[in-house]
């Protein structure tokens, strides 16, 4: 179960990797001839194409560069970033956006070319057409449309995928309803965690669970925030709830985190344990902050989410969630689900119905 899991969410990086690479390609290149009207750099290389055509031709171009930027992205992961240097990582990344651009360049100005002669540097500057403004137009915006690119990429991570496009066309800058799953996650006895390892080591520790965290976009689950050594997760209603979807992605987690184990062990000394609550309701989306933006959940769905994690270590329990999500589910065999009663839950005047769930012993592995 834990290598499919794995296997699963390195598939669907690469998928959704290429899928925002190629849409954002083809409009990049479409719009260059759009704005300059210059063709000479979307031929057909290599006479690949059955059609020659300016359509084809940039399509193929821009999934050509979608390949080579979903490449660079299985390369240039999180983790290699988080250990390298970063001036490093910009000015390599800088100079393979100039490569490709020069290689661009190259192919249109020589549509057939023996592939040997790339092993001598002489006979390519030789047949390397000579640089005029419409060439140097292409460079400046190549480059500048790489930048977009990662910055595109970077929000879409940040704000999740479901608010980027709200986001991008501006349908946040209005408070609105919707109605949301909320899981708080957070790890056991982390004060102790840190005194013991320091709060060098203890962010490193964080790094690596919030990695592992991933395997929760398998469960089209999306992190809304990262609380210090925890995090708050939401689902749309209907996702969260098929399958079971969101009870699935916390003790996903945890499995990842228990076959790692021996990693974690050698590295900080323990395994991490995880507390979670879970809660529905509805909330207002809306975007904050005037110098510095972010999109916001307000309401009292997320605070209940809170307190109903808070009361875990008092029941001895590492997943309780509201009557309200119980009766959302249609199907509830697959896991253990106990009532715990109606609690008061602090700040709140009436009290939630509570129920412990827990996996059935055959579905452990």
């Amino acid at each position: 179960m834990f290598l499919k899991e794995k296997i699963k969410i390195w598939f669907s990086k690469i998928f959704g990797s290429f899928r925002y690479h190629l849409l954002f390609w083809n409009f990049a290149l479409f719009f260059y001839v759009f704005l300059t009207g210059n063709q000479s750099i979307f031929v057909n290389y290599f006479n690949l194409l059955s059609v020659d055509s300016i359509y084809s031709n940039t399509i193929f171009l821009a999934v050509s560069v979608t390949v080579l930027f979903t490449v660079l992205d299985m390369l240039f992961s999180d983790r290699m970033m988080r250990f390298s240097p970063i001036r490093s990582m910009i000015f390599l990344k800088s100079l393979l956006y100039f490569i490709l651009a020069f290689v661009i360049l190259f192919l249109a100005a020589n549509k057939t070319v023996d592939i040997a002669v790339f092993g001598d540097y002489k006979a390519v500057l030789a047949k390397m057409p000579e640089l005029q403004l419409e060439h140097l137009r292409f460079l400046a915006y190549f480059y500048l449309a790489c930048i977009a690119n990662n910055s595109f990429k970077e929000m879409r991570k940040k704000i999740g995928v479901t608010n980027f496009f709200s986001w991008f066309f501006g349908m946040l800058n209005k408070p609105y309803e919707e109605k949301k799953i909320f899981m708080f996650i957070d790890m056991k006895s982390s004060t102790t965690i840190a005194e013991r390892l320091g709060h060098e080591k203890f962010s490193r520790l964080v790094q690596d669970v919030f990695n592992d965290m991933s395997m929760i976009y398998n469960y089209h689950g999306e992190v809304y925030q990262y609380l210090g050594d925890g995090a708050i997760i939401s689902w749309n209603v209907r996702q969260g709830v098929k399958n079971l979807n969101c009870i699935k992605a916390f003790y996903s987690f945890l499995r990842v985190v228990e076959r790692r184990g021996r990693y974690y062990k050698r590295r900080y000394g323990d395994v991490p344990k995880f507390k979670a609550g879970l809660h529905v309701g509805k909330v207002m989306v809306l975007q904050v902050g005037t110098i510095r933006r972010d999109i916001s959940y307000n309401g009292d769905t997320i605070n209940t989410a809170a307190r109903i994690e808070s009361m875990c270590n008092e029941y001895k329990q590492d997943l309780l969630i509201s009557g309200v999500l119980y009766e959302s589910f249609e199907d509830r065999k697959e896991f253990a689900f106990k009532e715990v009663g109606t609690i008061k839950l602090k700040g709140k005047k009436q009290g939630v119905l509570i129920y412990q769930v827990r996996q059935k012993l055959n579905k452990r592995r």
